[in-house]
């Protein structure tokens, strides 16, 4: 076949460039959001693991949605770009509360907090943090003084947030329970019982990258500083629990990706593009020679020489652009 391609004079040029999307992800919370700056951790992990990420966050220690529901800061960040994904996390005592209560001091603010994304970028996938019961359960409400009380109730509140909200949850919480009793030992919580330690803190990012990517986190070597083998023991805890229920956690990987490509096929002087994309509803070729396109698989004549070919592919999202050299002799 490819003798035969040579002899008839035709160049075939396959796809082998292809964009790197960077995804942009935005924190909202407070210090189970920050502490030991598990942001970058998330982010350390998916470069790791060969993804260009995005990462920023607003956060406040101890406040809750309310709070960020009237803060020019918060507005101003979402704002600020078409964020890929935005994680939406409540103060960590309120979601335990009972529903009467959440429907008045909680879920009003997340419903404004989600319509204001909505409002910048239709697109943007809200993702709500699932956290995790204190220690030892909240001493002064009987219904929740103990650990699997407290987590149940945040579990179950995350989960009805995530339907009437149309989001993803991030089940840091689930995962939080299942290591707990697999690996007893490993002292997730602050010496305080109800913030993360550091290993809490690498639970919580593993577990966002799974979410997030729809991919194990585990095979990252980035670690964080801890040992090796409990930083894997949290990356497949984690993994297991998101991957193996994507549905309970509405995890859909849609996300109107945009997946630039093509191909070329040169006769001679003749050019034929063939458009590989995906998810595009717009599409536009620069061909390098001050001429442009809009055609799905455009054909073109060009002379003897080297040319930068530039797709640019667009949905209602985002716009994603393919520089291709191709040589015409």
């Amino acid at each position: 076949m490819k003798n035969l391609a040579l002899l008839l004079g035709i160049t075939t040029v396959l796809n082998t460039a292809q964009a790197q999307d960077t995804l942009s992800v935005l924190f909202i919370g407070n210090s189970f959001t920050f502490m030991n700056d598990m942001p970058t951790m998330f982010k350390e992990i998916a470069i790791s693991k060969g993804k260009t990420v995005h990462v920023e966050h607003v956060t406040e220690g101890g406040k809750s949605m309310d709070w960020h529901s009237k803060q020019e800061r918060t507005y101003k960040t979402i704002n600020s770009r078409s964020w890929d994904y935005i994680i939406l996390q409540e103060h960590s005592n309120t979601p335990a509360q009972p529903d009467s209560k959440t429907e008045k001091i909680s879920l009003p603010f997340f419903k404004q907090i989600a319509d204001s994304i909505r409002k910048n970028c239709d697109c943007t996938q809200i993702m709500l943090y699932m956290t995790w019961g204190y220690k030892n359960g909240n001493s002064q409400w009987a219904e929740i003084n103990t650990y699997e009380t407290m987590q149940a109730r945040i579990s179950n509140t995350y989960l009805k947030y995530t339907d009437l909200l149309q989001a993803q949850v991030s089940p840091v919480g689930m995962v939080w329970s299942q290591f707990r009793k697999s690996y007893p030992a490993i002292e997730l919580y602050d010496p305080d019982n109800f913030h993360p330690s550091k290993y809490g803190s690498y639970l919580s990012a593993s577990t966002f990258f799974a979410a997030i990517f729809g991919e194990s986190t585990y095979g990252s070597m980035y670690y964080a500083g801890l040992d090796p083998y409990t930083a894997e023991m949290i990356q497949l805890t984690a993994s297991q629990v998101v991957l193996n229920n994507l549905n309970q956690w509405r995890l859909i990987y849609n996300n109107n990706k945009l997946y630039p490509a093509f191909d070329v096929v040169i006769k001679g002087n003749q050019v034929n593009f063939q458009n590989r994309s995906e998810g595009y509803t717009e599409v536009e070729w620069d061909f390098g020679n001050g001429s442009v396109s809009r055609e799905l698989n455009p054909s073109i004549r060009l002379p003897k020489g080297k040319y930068t070919v530039k797709l640019t592919i667009k949905n209602n999202c985002k716009s994603r652009v393919l520089f291709r050299n191709i040589v015409v002799d």
